[in-house]
């Protein structure tokens, strides 16, 4: 994480508590609890929990949609996920009504949250000012842009500087393909920031080319859903002892929900092509390689952020370009990296050049075509290859 990245998340946590107050209400409701323990059978003291415990559920409701997935990762790390957990009012809640008899209890359990979350809440602070005190401050947007940020592990690259190299060519050559297709001319993206604690390749682009990423990118994790779920069902099959058609036909749909995403995402690249059709053939099958090496490298642990200032009372194409984009970086939740990748071995990138095969589904069988540009191997060799994955 980058020290610009860390002042951002922050910073966002921070605003996010001040305008929620929701150390506020949760003190209160400390507090309340607290009355209500030395004075049990005062009314006021009741009706004072009730109006505290349903502020601080109010304003725990609004962290859902607050808090971005990479927000919430970071976070994690940090130690400071249960502080800012939308059920943390729902735990408050619990803990008062088991303990209606013993309100002690739930008072003993709420100091304790309060107390560390303030703990938490203090040491946020204080990092935001020792940063800004170094000068160090999250990059700002100007209104009407946005940017991408991509974050290479170094096990991808094993801290090799020309596969590092061959990373930075495929950003750059994705980026290019994407924007000629919603242009019709490629355009290079231009970097705006570059870290090397955890790589990470901040770029500015085509605001339509950055859409489409945001789109294609948040089409693979929702696939990646449903191919977990085929994974875990395949294992607990496998460890009942069920073997050959059924896992077989489990696997091959693993590989056909892949070559599904893949395909569906070139051609969402491409809806609004107007160039030649020679033309639009070649770029469909760059960009067809292109998605299957992205997605092979998000399996492997590759993560893209996106940023965007949306103007506010503008209408134009822009404006929708990046609406889509602030959209698209709250939704999207990256996977574990696997133990045993199913697109990409470990090590291995898509050379340009390759030869690929895409494998169609039919209700029983598999056709294959063969193009320059894209890997997806045969269901019968995905079921050898993966049946123990």
């Amino acid at each position: 994480m980058t020290a610009e990245r860390l002042y951002a998340i922050l910073e966002s946590l921070d605003s996010l508590d001040r305008s929620l107050a929701l150390q506020t209400n949760l003190e209160s409701t400390r507090d309340a609890l607290s009355n209500l323990v030395n004075q049990p059978a005062q009314p006021t003291y009741q009706n004072n929990l009730a109006t505290a415990l349903a502020s601080f559920t109010t304003a725990a409701s609004k962290m859902a949609g607050a808090i971005t997935p990479s927000e919430a990762q970071a976070l994690e790390e940090m130690g400071g996920a249960e502080f800012f957990d939308p059920n943390v009012a729902e735990r408050v809640t619990k803990s008062v009504q088991t303990n209606a008899m013993t309100p002690s209890v739930a008072r003993d359990f709420v100091q304790d949250l309060a107390a560390r979350r303030s703990v938490f809440l203090s040491t946020v602070r204080t990092t935001l000012q020792g940063l800004e005190k170094l000068r160090i401050k999250e990059s700002t947007l100007k209104p009407g842009t946005a940017d991408a940020a991509f974050l290479i592990p170094r096990d991808m690259f094993d801290n090799e500087l020309p596969s590092f190299a061959k990373e930075l060519t495929f950003i750059s050559r994705l980026m290019q393909d994407l924007t000629e297709a919603q242009t019709g001319e490629p355009e290079p993206a231009m970097l705006e920031e570059l870290s090397s604690s955890m790589p990470t390749v901040a770029l500015v682009a085509n605001l339509a080319a950055l859409s489409l990423l945001g789109t294609v990118v948040n089409k693979f994790l929702k696939a990646w859903e449903k191919i977990e779920k085929i994974r875990k069902l395949r294992t607990e099959l496998a460890s009942i002892g069920l073997k050959g058609t059924a896992l077989q036909e489990l696997t091959e749909q693993i590989t056909t929900t892949v070559t599904e995403v893949v395909e569906e995402s070139t051609e969402v690249a491409l809806t609004g092509y107007n160039g030649s059709a020679g033309r639009r053939n070649e770029l469909s099958n760059a960009i067809r390689q292109d998605m299957l090496r992205l997605f092979g490298q998000i399996e492997r642990g590759l993560k893209v952020e996106f940023r965007a200032a949306p103007q506010p009372g503008a209408a134009d194409e822009n404006q929708k370009s990046l609406q889509e984009i602030a959209n698209a970086a709250k939704q999207l939740k990256f996977p574990e990296v696997s133990a045993e990748p199913l697109l990409l071995p470990s090590g291995k990138v898509i050379e340009d050049g390759a030869d690929v095969t895409v494998v169609r589904r039919t209700t029983r069988k598999s056709t294959t075509t063969t193009s320059k540009k894209e890997s997806v191997k045969d269901g019968k060799e995905e079921a050898e290859k993966h049946g123990k994955t």
